[in-house]
Order: C-alpha cells, then sequence, then structure tokens
C-alpha cells in the first residue's frame, strides 16, 4: 500500500519538482542541513547520502524503518517517529522527482590501487559465487543507478556510509522487508571486500540522466521482501 501510495504521488510531483510548496518546504528544512536542498547532497560530507532521484518506494521504506524501529540512526528516528505514511509518501515523491545526484562523493582521493579496483569490479559486476554473494548490478542495474520502486543507486554514495549501512545489516541493526537479502549478503561479505566496495562505489559519478531502472526492466535473481517480485513468492 505505501508503494503504490508513493509512485502514485511521485507522477504527481514530478512536474513541480523545481520548488516545493510552502507548506513542504517547511517540513524539508530539517532535511537539507544533512542531504542539501533537493536532496542532492552536501559537499564535503563523508557520510550523509544524497536523496535526489531515488526511488519513491524505496525513499518510503525507509522513512518507514526509522520510525518502526527497523533503522537506527537517532537522527532520523527522531524525525521520522511522529510522521503518517501520507506524510512520508509526500517527502519520497518530492526528492524522487529531483534531477539526479550526479557528483561520486570522494572526488579528491587518489586513484584506486589496481588490486582494489580489479577487486571491486569482479565484486560489482560478477559477485563472488564461491561465498554465495550475487553481483551488485544484479539488483542495483549495470549502471548501478538503481531499479523502481524500491532499489536504491549506489554510485556516488560516501564511503563512510556504505561500510556503516553494511555493518548495521551485519550486526541486525538496520532491517528490511523479509526476506531481508541485504543482511545476508552483508554477512557473507569479507570486511576488507566491504571497504574495497565502499571506496569503489564512493569514487564512481553518475550521469546526469542517470535515473533508476523502470520497474519490470529486469527481474533481480533473489526474492527479497522490498523486490515487486518478491510480493508474488509463496
Amino acid at each position: 500500500m505505501a508503494l503504490r501510495l508513493a509512485l502514485a504521488s511521485a507522477a504527481v510531483c514530478a512536474s513541480a519538482a523545481a520548488q516545493p510548496p510552502a507548506d513542504l518546504r517547511e517540513r524539508l528544512a530539517a532535511c537539507a542541513a544533512c542531504h542539501g536542498e533537493r536532496g542532492e547532497g552536501v559537499d564535503g560530507s563523508i557520510y550523509y547520502p544524497h536523496l535526489a532521484g531515488k526511488p519513491a518506494g524505496y525513499l518510503v521504506e525507509q522513512l518507514q524503518a526509522f520510525r518502526d524501529g527497523h533503522r537506527h540512526y537517532w537522527q532520523m528516528v527522531w524525525l521520522a517517529q511522529y510522521m503518517d505514511d501520507a506524510y512520508i509518501a509526500e517527502i519520497a515523491a518530492y526528492y524522487a522527482a529531483q534531477p539526479p545526484h550526479t557528483r561520486a562523493a570522494d572526488v579528491t582521493a587518489a586513484p584506486l590501487p589496481p588490486a582494489v579496483q580489479a577487486r571491486a569490479e569482479h565484486l560489482v559486476r560478477h559477485g563472488d559465487a564461491q561465498a554465495g554473494i550475487p553481483a551488485c548490478t544484479a539488483c542495483h542495474g549495470a549502471a548501478l543507478t538503481g531499479l523502481e520502486p524500491a532499489v536504491p543507486a549506489l554510485v556516488g554514495l560516501p564511503q563512510d556510509y556504505i561500510v556503516s549501512q553494511i555493518g548495521s545489516w551485519r550486526d541486525g541493526t538496520r532491517r528490511s522487508k523479509a526476506p531481508d537479502c541485504m543482511a545476508g549478503i552483508a554477512a557473507k561479505l569479507a570486511p576488507a571486500d566491504i571497504r574495497i566496495l565502499a571506496q569503489w562505489l564512493s569514487h564512481q559519478s553518475p550521469g546526469a540522466h542517470d535515473r533508476p531502472a523502470p520497474a519490470g526492466s529486469f527481474v533481480p535473481p533473489l526474492a527479497c521482501g522490498d523486490l515487486p517480485h518478491a510480493e508474488v513468492q509463496p
């Protein structure tokens, strides 16, 4: 229900993405300090993720997770605790309609060592069959820009944010709808590979027109609780 509400709201808001109504702008003021005025991110941030252009369904699920005790970052828990589903859907629709984030998070760092680059690209494109880890692209898309309605982009996220989120799945302080595929994947990733993936992803720059892939454009290999095809699994 929440996903349908978010997607409907996104369609309505898409034509007015540049400037939110006055009442919504007041609601978003608290978000802007960490995520940028339009969710584009804040230059120099080593932790806070961008929100602009991410699938509305994903943003709905994350705000609900903070509200409902499935994610535990205290600032977000405090902000989300009194939000109802309609309020959440309106905020998610606004950010989903914004132009996608286009900057790498780590633009000043030195190039990655060749061995790190090679290992990261192998995990991203092919996974690790021996460890039971699928390729990142299998669920997040060939360009890692996500999949509607609920799979986020990975490119351009801050390194520390990626490490912390995978760590949260490993220790159970971040949870998704069951079956929680990311928790299983995070448990199989070696700590060194987590750091390598985070380094590589933070170096990548999304394209100016890189939107999440349309729903149904490819089928992820795992039946996860937050993926559309998982809803029909027995």
